[in-house]
């Protein structure tokens, strides 16, 4: 059964949508099946939806995913650029075919950007926080915004935009706070900046998983759907939607998670292999959990590492000593380059994420293989206060991080659109 423009116009219409809303689009056009025989490229089905949409929604909003996750790959030696005009997003064809539209504008976040057309898109992305999930981000202006709805085309209501914006103010346990770094690159300017992710712990109880919140979402009426092709359209009121899931968090932190609930501290605690430890001599002496706030500092993950050698061609494995924080790796590498990462004095890589490791002696062959095992995880980190300092213990004694009335004498992380921390 073949559809075309009228049949994907009548659909939206049916689902409920009205022409002054602002609709976050989720998509798998593929799903829904055969369009009129015009259509013979992805561009030109993309381009079949979005005048549909646009002729829909012709005095509101239209939104659509374009994630890139790009800050996640930076390291110190290698930052990444995450450009609005040009970084692909990793959400599919039709966000993608969305981002090159002339009219469209793209908020500025590295991991979680949206693309907007419409009247009020400018209002919409401009002065977000540099926290993802956090206040004065999109995603707390989408879910406080009159008339605004979700959408999902050939998904099903498990789709949901919102999900780890209700995670994120529900405070769950199986995801943190995680500072990252990099440049952002607009039409105007280029600025160096730190970003908070808020990621989930390792275990597979984190997954994302919004089947249940949609089906019950749906039985209780606030999802609407019509027919197209061979899939449906789902549309949904966000604020009612987002009210509902909310309620459900309460009971059930697990609730927008594969789950089942656990224990996260101790299963991260096992899987990772930190050590407890002891600290004396202090005025006061307290716990803390990774994605937590002293002050201006994020309480960082657990590390612990398991194997760190350096081999050379003619196959002497030598044992090396990591950095504190030190990031995983596995490959050949040239001496310039191995150079670039290895440093005689030991260092904490928490404000330097990175790989490294300690190294007094001098490179004597061209090529070598760096093997570091390195695990990061939630866990509890132990604080203590001392006079006016405050310390956060991270793995070594000697490895304190040092604080002066909350904040870090070593990095002060500054926040846009938020003056609570």
């Amino acid at each position: 059964m073949r559809y075309n423009k009228d049949d994907i116009v009548n659909a939206l219409l049916e689902a409920g949508l009205k022409k002054d809303d602002t609709v976050f689009f989720s998509t798998s056009l593929g799903m829904v099946g055969l369009p009129s025989s015009n259509i013979k490229s992805q561009d030109a089905l993309s381009g079949l939806f979005l005048d549909a949409i646009r002729e829909v929604l012709s005095e509101g909003n239209i939104i659509v995913p374009t994630y890139s996750y790009t800050f996640g790959k930076s390291t110190a030696s290698d930052l990444a650029i995450f450009d609005t005009r040009t970084t692909e997003a990793e959400i599919g064809p039709f966000p993608e075919f969305v981002r090159k539209q002339k009219d469209a504008i793209r908020s500025f976040d590295p991991f979680m950007s949206v693309v907007c057309i419409g009247k009020d898109c400018k209002e919409l992305l401009s002065d977000i926080s540099n926290i993802s999930y956090g206040e004065n981000s999109f995603f707390e202006k989408f879910v406080n915004l009159p008339k605004s709805k979700c959408c999902s085309i050939g998904l099903g209501p498990n789709w949901t935009p919102f999900i780890h914006y209700a995670d994120y103010i529900t405070k769950v346990p199986h995801r943190y706070d995680k500072l990252f770094w990099g440049y952002i690159q607009t039409d105007k300017e280029k600025f160096f900046t730190p970003w908070i992710y808020s990621v989930r712990f390792v275990g597979e109880e984190s997954y994302p998983y919004a089947h249940i919140a949609g089906r019950e979402a749906e039985e209780q009426g606030i999802w609407n759907f019509s027919s197209l092709g061979r899939a449906r359209v789902y549309a949904a009121n966000t604020k009612e939607y987002f009210e509902f899931v909310m309620d459900k968090l309460k009971e059930n932190p697990f609730y927008l998670a594969k789950g089942p609930a656990c224990d996260v501290i101790a299963k991260e605690k096992l899987r990772v292999n930190y050590k407890d430890i002891e600290l004396h001599g202090f005025d006061k002496v307290f716990e803390m959990q990774t994605g937590e706030w002293l002050g201006n500092f994020l309480i960082p993950e657990r590390w612990a590492y398991h194997k760190a050698t350096l081999s050379s061609n003619d196959g002497n494995v030598q044992h090396i000593t990591p950095m504190l924080h030190s990031l995983s790796i596995n490959k050949e590498i040239d001496k310039k380059e191995l150079q670039t990462h290895s440093n005689k004095e030991f260092k904490n890589f928490f404000f330097n994420r990175d790989w490294g490791f300690v190294n007094k002696q001098k490179f004597s062959i061209d090529r070598y293989k760096i093997i570091i095992q390195s695990e990061f995880g939630k866990g509890i980190v132990k604080c203590a206060k001392k006079g006016d300092k405050y310390y956060a213990y991270l793995e070594k004694l000697e490895e304190i991080t040092h604080f002066v009335n909350g904040k870090p004498l070593k990095q002060t992380i500054h926040l846009r659109g938020n003056n609570d921390w």
